[in-house]
């Protein structure tokens, strides 16, 4: 691998990542580009110290558009590409959410349905592993729900 060739596709990325905040700036509430702006800061200085990326900040911040802009903005920032698309996707919880795919995946129907379909297969998956970590929880008197 070059190394001349990294450093140009990382240069690209926080050239998009800086476009795309630049247009969320002009385009956002400006409380809710604070709270993103906050979020992608601390997530960039995660990623460049080496750590796992987790939530970031206080989630109850996180509106539904700063949810889906940071999502946007977070696929830049590892990939370096401007080509994602931002589709529908029924959430864990039962209420929408979404998913950052490939254009191609966005623009195909047919496989963007059987992505849908093989995410709603692992739902219930899901909800028995929380509600088996809710009991945990109870049981080691860690719940917050008392």
């Amino acid at each position: 691998m070059n190394d001349a060739n990294d450093f140009d596709s990382d240069y690209d990325g926080i050239d998009n990542v800086s476009l795309c905040m630049e247009t969320l700036k002009a385009r956002m509430i400006p409380e809710q580009y604070d709270v993103l702006a906050k979020a992608v800061h601390e997530t960039a200085h995660l990623i460049v110290e080496g750590h796992r990326v987790g939530p970031v900040g206080d989630l109850s911040d996180f509106t539904p558009e700063v949810q889906r802009e940071y999502a946007t903005v977070l696929a830049i920032l590892l990939t370096g590409r401007m080509d994602h698309r931002l589709v529908e996707m029924p959430s864990h919880g039962g209420s929408p959410g979404f998913a950052i795919v490939e254009a191609s995946v966005a623009d195909d129907p047919v496989k963007l349905q059987e992505m849908r379909e093989n995410h709603r297969r692992f739902v219930p998956e899901w909800q028995a592993v929380d509600n088996e970590l809710d009991g945990i929880a109870r049981a080691s008197g860690l719940s917050t729900d008392d």
